[in-house]
Parts: structure tokens; sequence; C-alpha cells
């Protein structure tokens, strides 16, 4: 394993602030973490084991302490863990950070992933000699850019996946936006794997940003795809939450065209808003730190039930602050499943609860 490597790609998410994939960004900091790891367990089982089975966590290479903090209070109910990621070398070959091997490893040693459902999730980052590219497009190309490609990706997959020891594999490649040759690229790329991955008897997952044309392609049954019903509101936007209702179930109502089972996933934290136009991440203690330092008045939005406020920071510039707490995400996943929605998933563990 290429250590690194690995630590290379870790340092480069940290010092910009961003994750490799679930197309968000967040502050990898364990001591402004959201809530404690009760209030955690609450929002994903809600109270009840049976709704837990339904329910998915991102399991991220770079925060085992307190991914493994938040699973011990989830306990045994939680029904699937996708291990977050494996990547790409600068040769454009896949590779699991150790970490995350060693962790597996130290799972199954213990028994903690008998009955439970398992992914290894594949993002589309790539080291570079200096630093790294996250979620590279041209890396997409280069692996998935005719039927060989393809075919040849696939099978890489397959054999990684199965080298894992885990039960499936999430495909979570980002950043295609309107590149239709591209999507036509991925969408037959997913076709090829599915058929492998049903032949092998490993599961699949797919995942989906909301730009994603899922209408304009046939998709394969036997995946599971996964919609991030998240950053409606945040970079570049005016402010405002990373979900609402009507969002949630608009995106709900776009994956009803596949034939696959289908999952929404959430994200926790919010935005703080300058009037400069700058965005900043913010979890749920950053949130009430800034509302308690500047006196903000907390008011919950009807549409959204997300919290938000305003302050003036000490040179006089205004900020408007949008995010999720405990209710927030029961109000997100109470919608998703009176839409029909079975599946859901959040993103993240690790410190962001």
């Amino acid at each position: 394993m290429k250590k690194r490597a690995y630590t290379v790609l870790l340092m480069a998410a940290i010092c910009i602030g961003t994750f490799c994939g679930c197309g968000d960004t967040t502050d990898n900091d364990k001591d402004t973490a959201l809530g404690s790891e009760a209030e955690y367990a609450t929002v994903i089982t809600g109270g009840n084991g049976e709704e837990a089975k339904d329910a998915s966590v991102w399991y991220p290479y770079w925060d085992n302490a307190t991914a493994d903090e938040e699973l011990a209070a989830i306990g045994d109910d939680l029904g699937t863990i996708c291990f977050f990621a494996a990547y790409f070398d600068k040769n454009s070959n896949m590779f699991i950070p150790d970490n995350i091997t060693d962790k597996i490893g130290q799972f199954d040693k213990s028994g903690y992933l008998k009955g439970k459902t398992t992914f290894l999730t594949i993002v589309n980052d790539k080291l570079l000699d200096e630093g790294s590219s996250l979620k590279d497009t041209e890396l997409l190309y280069e692996i998935l850019g005719s039927s060989d490609l393809a075919e040849k990706h696939a099978d890489n997959v397959i054999k990684l996946t199965k080298k894992s020891g885990l039960g499936g594999v999430e495909i979570d490649y980002e950043a295609i936006k309107k590149d239709t040759e591209l999507w036509g690229h991925f969408n037959e790329f997913i076709k090829v794997l599915s058929e492998k991955a049903s032949k092998e008897g490993l599961l699949l997952r797919v995942v989906f940003e909301p730009s994603a044309p899922i209408g304009s392609y046939e998709w394969p049954e036997y995946p599971e795809y996964v919609m991030m019903c998240y950053n409606l509101k945040g970079y570049g936007t005016d402010p405002g939450p990373k979900a609402d209702v009507a969002f949630i179930k608009d995106m709900y109502e776009k994956m009803t065209v596949l034939k696959g089972k289908i999952n929404l996933a959430f994200a926790t934290g919010g935005f703080d808003f300058a009037e400069d136009g700058s965005v900043k991440q913010v979890n749920y203690r950053n949130a009430v730190t800034l509302c308690e330092e500047y006196n903000g008045e907390i008011a919950r939005d009807p549409d959204s039930s997300a919290l938000h406020f305003e302050y003036t920071d000490d040179a006089g510039h205004k900020h408007e602050v949008w995010y999720a707490d405990q209710e927030t995400l029961k109000v997100w996943t109470d919608t998703a499943k009176d839409a029909g929605c079975e599946k859901f998933s959040i993103w993240r563990l690790g410190g962001n609860f």
C-alpha cells in the first residue's frame, strides 16, 4: 500500500477543507463535532432498530477514532456501512488507504460486520506528484472513454472489491455536470459493472449528484441508486439550507424513473454566508458558538426545518448562518419516508454529528 500517497491526499483534503466525494465539504475536526454520539444515534435509528436496518453511513478514511465512537453509539442495529474510499494513484491505479484496509480487518475479526451490508466506495480522486486532483473528470475519460476501457475498469473494480472482503462496491464518480459524452461513457460502464457484479455475487450502489441527467439514459435494475439530497444552497448561491422539503420530494421523484432501489442521502452541518459573497462550511457546534458569541437570534425555517440566524463580525461584516440540527435531520428523513423512499444514507461518520 502506498502510505506516502495516502498521507499526501489526506493532508490535501484537510488543508483545502474538502473531502473527496459525496459532493459536500466539511471540517474534519473532532472538537467541533455536531452534538453527541447519542444524539447522532437517535438521528440514524429514530430509536428504532428496524429503521436503522434501512440506514447507511459512510465511514471516512481520515477519521477512524470519532467514526468508531459514533458506531458504538449507534449499536449493532445499523444496516449498512460504506467504507470511504478507494481512489487513484498518479498512474491512475486504484488503491485502498491502509487504515481502511486495517479497519475492515479489525471489524471482521471482532465480528462487528456480521449481518451488516458493506460497501467499498470508489471516488474519482487522483494523487499527483504535488497534491491531488479531486473529482477528476479527465481521469474518468482515461478509465471509461471507450468500451474496452470501461470493461477493463469494471474488471479492476470487481478485483479490488473482492480483495477488500466487503460485500459490494459503491461508485461515487462526480463533477460530470453537463458533459453528455462522459455521461454516456459512465452509463455504459455502470451497465457493464452491474452485469459483472451480479455474476460475482457483489452488491452495487451508484451515487448521483442532484444535477445528474438520470432520465436521459437507461440504467440497469441491479444497482441501488443513491441521490445526494444536499447543497441546495451553499457555495455560489444565496443563503439558505442544504436541503428543504420540496427539494427532497423533487429528488425522490427524479429517482423514480430508475428500476433499481432508491436511497436518499443527507448531510449535516451548514454554511456561513458573508455579505461579501464568501461562504464557509460550519457544523452544529460552530454555528452554536457563533450565535452565542454574537448574540444571534435563532429561527427555524418552516420550509426546511433548518435553523438560521444573522450576526455582524468584529470587522463589521454581516453574516447569515444556516445549519441543521437533530430535528432538521428527522424532518428530512421523515420526508423521504413519506415520499415512499425506504432507504436513506447519512454523510458521514467521524465528527459531523
